[in-house]
């Protein structure tokens, strides 16, 4: 099964534009060959690193966001570990990311209609001056 992934490294600064095209096609061919789907590449270039790594205080940075099986990231993840030229690198699996999110905003939508009940039931009034239609028809009835 197929999953979601975004594989993002930052590769030495003192690397080649060549260098760099040519790790990146690397990267894009092992998920081809697995028959992945690589939905885009995101190139940001030399950026300042928030801290220095290696003695370095930029890096260039790429992102890639793709459908692969799991099986396949291991072997992407281990070309990232080898090359010198790769200073850091992440791998995140999106789907969970997603289901987390989905189950954080359905938690959020529930507390927003308890709080806009609340209000409604707050501006009516109260129970004992007989407003609610429930309580009335119950009263009629006896």
């Amino acid at each position: 099964m197929k999953n979601k992934y975004e594989i993002g490294y930052i590769m030495n600064p003192e690397s080649t534009e060549e260098e760099v095209k040519k790790f990146s096609e690397s990267v894009l061919e092992i998920i081809k060959k697995a028959k992945g789907n690589v939905e885009n590449v995101d190139e940001w270039g030399r950026k300042p690193l928030a801290y220095p790594i290696q003695n370095h205080t930029e890096g260039i940075f790429t992102f890639v966001n793709t459908d692969v099986e799991s099986n396949i990231v291991s072997t992407i993840e281990r070309r990232l570990k080898l090359s010198e030229k790769v200073m850091r690198f992440i791998i995140l699996r999106l789907d969970d990311k997603l289901k987390k999110a989905n189950k954080l905003t359905k938690r959020w939508q529930k507390s927003e209609r308890y709080a806009r009940k609340s209000k409604e039931t707050a501006q009516r009034g109260t129970a004992a001056e007989g407003e609610y239609p429930e309580t009335s028809e119950v009263k009629d009835e006896e």
